[in-house]
């Protein structure tokens, strides 16, 4: 037969619908599993450029959970490269069910599924050539079409979008996934490579009917593009374009966000917590390069009364851009001022990048030759050069025994010479200034051979080239065939965002030396890109925990499903520009989502230079981040807090402050999601899934677990904010007066957008912990362990509140492990009239009391102006009499610490208007 009539099969081939069906004789069915053999149904070629059709599939349909759906679809007769999950705990809540009540049907003839919600009989998701599903599964090119009754889908990541919900309105758009160094573009769905530094295949859908949220999760470390098309109605079609690896699907059933969420979270690792110090405000800037110049940053900081928890170094700290080195002229007594800052209860964060420096003589250099421990080229057989900050750079395999070891000496060196109290891992997708791999000496002009490949494979004389050029090839991988060929993924079939894959990064036919028999074949680059990050943040984990014997916080730009496990992420190079500011709030719902909760945006910008009025707007916003850190370039302007005078200084100052005043709220939320999973921060709609439109998928406000609602202004020349806001009694935290009344629809409000203070709210129906940080003039999220505690109640439609409070020693290793911590609980009722306490925990005092009281308000009771008292039951039978206080024209009433004064811990009930 002609080639080309070769090429127009094969071509054909990828063309057309769905080709496989089920070998009805290979069925096995037991309680928990569904295994069957899946054929291809026509003749074909059996090999092209390496790119042959699978022509049988083992597939294999798994209950891990009732709410967790597990799909498997690999070759039958060999082995492929399979993402792995890194989470060491199997998810402790899991409770296997049948899969015969689980709503799976398997549709034989023309191989599909369908899954189904049985509490309401719902499709959750459906692959099917009735759909208009689509299923091709070759060895470098893998589709899956999936059918959903629903157009709002969220997640997908790593990228910068405008909006939360992916690809709004009645469109088609292609996202990409393949992490690369860049300056965060805007990703507007158009098929064009405008991922940044994640990798995360997991996306979040909202049923439009029962208004309930379900999960998809796609297991795969391979470059991916995934296709959305939406209809007029609610239907919506999803491809999965993969250029390698296994179909390997989780699919979550319908419930709410937070319970959908942590099912996600328990499966790829519940997060792990970070010391309480790491939600306090932190100041970084590229260009402090003289010891000096952070000296002076750190007595503005003082005379200028700022919150200040953390410095941070980059680059410029370390004697020519080298890992786990310090410039001995200009940092000769950095290990000193680091003691200095520790003095003062400020801790130090040092930048570490990926790339250590190509240097033969170098000590770590030395330690990976001498241990195989490094990517290794294909075109050279030696280790693999690439050029990052301190030129050319050598990248540790971490799938090496020793690779961590390695890790940890250079970490141990810098400790030893400053002891730094968290790490940022930077440029660890692995990026590259140089495309695939360069020499280790000298630059050169770099050109990308960046072709546009057809979504529907109709580039018929490329084909033809294609197989013209490896006719009698022996198929790779076969005996005797080069397993580390420099020239295999030179043509590929489809290439993901229209770009060089290699581009801003590493070759793909790099290989990671490991002791898999098959690790030759298959540990390569072009599958393992998104993992590297993962075990990096894995092995500086380790250091931590292992080594220093402290609660890790790690910041890392890149990252793959189970970073949260041990790490936590900034979004990377923004723009010193308004949209930048709006589409940090998304950056961070979609992080929440993919199980980080501790995340940020650089506030005011990365690039460029910020004005005043967006600088103090972001100044704003960014102290209610989880994590709050104003770092800049280079060649941009300064932007501390004070850098712009007056007016930002003042805005900081306050809206830090404000922050801290809730930080044990916030602290409580992100031990919560350390325990279960779920988010920290989230979107309105996710407490209010049946609300009005008109505020449901707004990205301009954020709730902070249930009960509080930041109102940020994002936009110049804002003078008063109007927004709808859900139905519920709201209460401003700051001046503790009632905004809304509940009523039977939405309700309308008008909010200052003041220069001196963030709009917050709190829901009614909560109990928040509460320290003024403002009167105090709270400097150090420390001061917070001894400030007296507040209590606010802030009740519903219908007199009632709860709320919880969880102590620990905030930053000694293994809190959870070891249930050194305690939970109270508050419980308020108007009706009855009283407050109880329930302690969930049996943890000892600590050496500080961390729940002192300082006074309980109750917010909205304006039929209690008569109540003057009440009455405390404290442990071992001891009561306490308070006396109150009403505030008729805030109607609150306020009881304060009375002489004798007690702890909230020592509290089981308080009773209102009664005598002890």
């Amino acid at each position: 037969m002609p080639v080309f009539w070769i090429v127009l099969i094969f071509a054909t081939c990828l063309a057309e619908k769905i080709q496989y069906y089920v070998d009805e004789q290979s069925i096995v069915r037991d309680k928990y599993n569904w295994t069957m053999a899946l054929l291809y149904n026509k003749t074909i070629p059996t090999a092209m450029d390496g790119n042959y059709i699978i022509e049988k599939a083992q597939t294999t349909f798994e209950s891990l959970d009732r709410h967790v759906l597990h799909i498997k679809i690999t070759e039958f007769d060999k082995k492929r490269w399979e993402a792995p999950l890194v989470n060491p705990k199997a998810p402790y809540t899991y409770k296997r069910a049948n899969l015969s009540t689980m709503g799976l049907t398997v549709m034989n003839k023309s191989f599909g599924f369908r899954v189904v919600d049985p509490a309401t009989t719902k499709t959750i998701v459906e692959l099917s050539e009735a759909k208009g599903g689509s299923f091709k599964f070759m060895d470098k090119y893998l589709e899956m079409g999936l059918w959903f009754d629903t157009r709002m889908l969220f997640g997908f990541g790593q990228r910068v979008t405008t909006s939360f919900e992916l690809c709004p309105g009645f469109a088609t758009c292609t996202y990409t996934i393949w992490g690369r160094d860049c300056h965060t573009p805007i990703d507007k769905g158009k098929g064009i490579s405008n991922q940044t530094y994640g990798h995360q295949p997991f996306y979040m859908l909202q049923s439009q009917e029962t208004k309930e949220f379900f999960g998809i999760f796609i297991l795969n470390s391979n470059a991916q593009d995934m296709m959305i098309t939406k209809g007029k109605g609610r239907e919506m079609m999803v491809t999965h374009k993969i250029i390698g690896g296994v179909f390997d699907i989780y699919v979550f059933y319908p419930g709410t966000a937070e319970f959908m969420l942590g099912k996600y979270h328990e499966l790829v690792g519940i997060p792990h917590l970070p010391p309480f110090w790491a939600l306090g405000y932190h100041q970084s800037r590229f260009g402090w390069d003289t010891l000096e110049k952070m000296n002076d940053v750190l007595e503005k900081f003082e005379q200028h009364d700022l919150p200040l928890e953390a410095l941070w170094s980059d680059i410029d700290y370390m004697k020519d851009y080298a890992d786990f080195t310090i410039d001995p002229l200009r940092f000769r007594y950095l290990g000193d001022f680091v003691k200095h800052l520790h003095k003062k209860k400020i801790h130090w964060v040092p930048i570490i990048d990926a790339g250590l420096k190509y240097n033969p003589e170098d000590k770590y250099y030395k330690l990976g030759e001498m241990h195989n421990a490094f990517i290794r080229s294909a075109e050279t057989k030696k280790v693999l050069i690439a050029r990052v900050w301190p030129g050319a750079a050598v990248f540790l395999s971490w799938f090496a025994p020793r690779a961590s070891e390695i890790w940890h000496v250079g970490l141990q060196d810098l400790h030893n010479e400053a002891e730094f109290d968290g790490i940022w891992l930077d440029m660890n997708e692995v990026a590259s200034f140089c495309p695939g791999e360069c020499p280790p000496d000298g630059d050169r002009d770099y050109e990308f051979n960046e072709w546009e490949m057809n979504e529907n494979f109709e580039d018929w004389e490329r084909l033809e080239a294609i197989y013209r050029e490896n006719e009698g090839k022996e198929e790779l991988g076969a005996e005797g065939a080069d397993p580390h060929d420099p020239r295999e993924f030179d043509s590929l079939p489809y290439v993901p965002g229209n770009k060089s894959l290699i581009a801003k990064t590493i070759s793909l036919t790099a290989y990671h030396p490991t002791n898999d028999s098959d690790g030759d074949r298959l540990w390569k680059e072009y599958n393992t890109h998104g993992l590297w990050n993962l075990y990096q943040s894995k092995s500086t984990y380790e250091f931590f925990t292992l080594k220093l014997k402290k609660r890790p916080f790690i910041v890392t730009r890149s990252n793959f499903p189970g970073t949260g496990l041990y790490s936590n992420v900034w979004l990377g190079d923004n723009h010193s520009l308004w949209e930048y500011l709006r589409t940090s709030i998304v950056g961070i719902f979609n992080y929440q989502l993919f199980g980080v909760p501790l995340v940020g945006e650089d506030l005011c910008g990365f690039l460029g230079n910020s004005t005043e009025e967006l600088c103090l707007r972001w100044m704003q916003l960014g102290a209610f981040y989880p994590f709050t850190r104003n770092h800049n370039d280079l060649n941009s302007d300064p932007q501390e807090p004070y850098a712009f005078g007056e007016r930002v200084l003042v805005a900081s100052r306050n809206a830090i402050r404000q922050k801290y005043s809730i930080l044990r709220y916030y602290y409580t939320k992100l031990f919560e999601v350390s325990l279960y999973g779920g988010t920290l921060i989230r979107p309105v709609f996710f407490e209010f899934p049946n609300g009005n439109a008109c505020y449901l998928y707004m990205n301009d406000y954020f709730m902070i677990g249930s009960s509080i609602l930041v109102i940020p202004v994002l936009r110049r020349n804002v003078k008063e904010l109007g927004l709808r806001l859900p139905c519920e009694n709201w209460y401003d935290l700051r001046t503790q007066r009632k905004v809304l009344n509940y009523s039977a629809s939405e309700m309308f409000v008008k909010l200052p957008a003041s220069e001196e203070y963030v709009n917050v709210l709190v829901r009614g129906g909560s109990v928040v912990p509460y320290q003024d940080a403002q009167a105090a003039r709270v400097r150090r999220v420390e001061t917070l362990n001894v400030l007296p505690m507040e209590i606010i109640v802030a009740p519903d439609r219908i007199g009632e509140a709860s709320g919880n409070l969880i102590t620990d020693n905030k930053d000694e290793l293994d809190t959870i492990e070891k249930k050194a911590y305690r939970h109270l609980e508050f419980k308020f009722s108007k009706t009855n009239k009283n407050l109880l306490v329930n302690k969930n925990s049996t943890w000892p005092s600590p050496t500080h009391r961390f729940e002192a009281f300082s006074r309980l308000t109750i917010l909205g009771v304006k039929e209690w102006e008569n109540v003057t008292s009440l009455c405390a039951e404290l442990t071992r039978g001891r009561k306490e009499q308070v006396t109150g206080m009403y505030d008729q024209e805030k109607e609150k009433l306020t009881f304060y610490k009375p002489r004798s004064g007690f702890d909230w811990i020592d509290i089981t009930s308080i009773t209102f208007n009664s005598t002890c």
